[in-house]
């Protein structure tokens, strides 16, 4: 396949090794059954939640998130719900996790003002008291971000406190993949001690390293948990306005597995 990589044009006949091999499924979700997602193991973000986002989230309400013909759809919504007007689902593991193989097949949306995302947040953003630890300090890995606007480019990021990095890290990166959303595609994070590595489709497209310089640099010593949303417009996705058009869209996800 070929992938850019920025200015860069990579040809690979062959995948990279696989960051599996020796491990095994220690928690899955291939969204078996129907209804609303399994609450062992998934709850909800909700409300206006972050970025200057045009949706509301909403909480097990099925138009919005629901399992469905072995898939987990997120919907979005043009409608008038509560104070909001557009309507979607961000869905976060009740589980969190320092180390492992993470593994997402997903079918993106497209379309001007869709903003999908797999992503992980330290689960010190979640605790209350002393166990409290704010946004960027937590910690953030973006395993998959797109906007629809530009819909061929699939983005990588990682987000710490310090802007510094080991020599040989990247913390951001994009692959650009034409027809995107017509498929389905794989996105792994291979979440070691000490460096992140993110895959598209098999392909390594991101490594980021432990600076050695503590928690401001490298928060990711401490549990991560998994969000899968689809927002709609924000400071991001919102850049050349929303089309109503496209409603509703559809974030489909197939299958969610953590490798240790």
């Amino acid at each position: 396949m070929t992938i850019a990589l920025g200015a860069l044009v990579l040809f690979s006949a062959k995948a990279d090794a696989d960051p599996k091999a020796g491990k095994h499924v220690v928690w899955k979700d291939e969204f078996k059954g129907s209804g609303l997602p399994d609450a062992g193991k998934w709850g909800y973000e909700s409300g206006f939640v972050r970025n200057d986002e045009a949706q509301r989230y909403t909480q097990k309400r099925l138009e919005n998130a629901r399992v469905q013909n072995g898939e987990l759809i997120i919907e979005a919504r043009h409608e008038n719900f509560e104070d909001g007007k557009y309507t979607s689902a961000a869905l976060e593991s009740t589980q969190a996790w320092n180390h492992g193989y993470f593994e997402v097949v997903a079918k993106i949306p497209t379309g001007k003002g869709t903003w999908p995302a797999i992503w992980f947040l330290g689960d010190g953003i979640r605790k209350k008291g002393a166990e409290y630890i704010g946004w960027p300090l937590c910690g953030e890995i973006d395993l998959m971000e797109n906007v629809g606007y530009d819909s061929d480019k699939i983005h990588f990021n990682i987000h710490t406190q310090s802007n510094s990095k080991a020599p040989g890290s990247v913390a951001s990166n994009h692959v650009d993949i034409p027809g995107a959303s017509a498929g389905w595609h794989t996105y792994g994070l291979d979440y070691q001690a000490h460096k992140l590595e993110m895959y598209f489709d098999g392909k390594k497209v991101l490594s980021y390293l432990d600076d050695g310089k503590g928690a401001q640099g490298w928060p990711f010593d401490k549990p991560q948990y998994i969000i899968l949303n689809l927002a709609i417009g924000g400071n991001w996705g919102g850049q050349q306005g929303i089309d109503n058009s496209i409603f509703p869209a559809k974030f489909e996800i197939k299958s969610v597995k953590v490798y240790q």
